[in-house]
């Protein structure tokens, strides 16, 4: 596949990811490899497959529903590097943390790496702290 066209794939992707409003994560299959491998630090309780990738997508659409915005995206070969923005409201618990219905922001790089048209790898570094910050489980720069 041409660098554009895995492109496109991962932000037709995040776009799935938004647009699911149930626990019906079956539309991931569309875009992750049955053999998929995640490499980054997992949730609590979620794998490291694919099956843990649509664990982790109702872990946050319960607890944080919101968009992504791909600020900017990068292309070669197999592997397609985002700058994502992530917005939402925290509604459910995330992590032990209780709702408190503050708007959070994050954002974060994630590296995919395409083949036969599907997503195999996936590596990612989000500002988790910024989160805890805005929930107000970690004290911010001000003290």
């Amino acid at each position: 596949m041409s660098s554009d066209r895995n492109k496109d794939l991962v932000r037709r992707y995040m776009q799935a990811i938004d647009d699911n409003q149930t626990s019906d994560w079956s539309v991931i299959d569309e875009f992750v490899a049955e053999d998929f491998v995640a490499h980054n630090p997992p949730a609590p309780g979620v794998s490291l497959d694919r099956d843990g990738m649509k664990a982790a997508a109702e872990i946050f659409r319960l607890a944080t529903p919101g968009r992504h915005e791909i600020t900017m995206q990068v292309a070669e070969a197999d592997l397609v590097v985002s700058h994502i923005n992530g917005r939402g409201i925290h509604a459910g618990e995330l992590f032990g943390i209780p709702a408190t219905n503050a708007e959070v922001q994050t954002e974060g790089i994630a590296i995919h790496r395409i083949r036969d048209g599907k997503i195999v790898e996936y590596w990612s570094v989000t500002d988790v702290a910024r989160v805890l910050q805005q929930v107000g489980a970690l004290a911010g720069p001000d003290g």
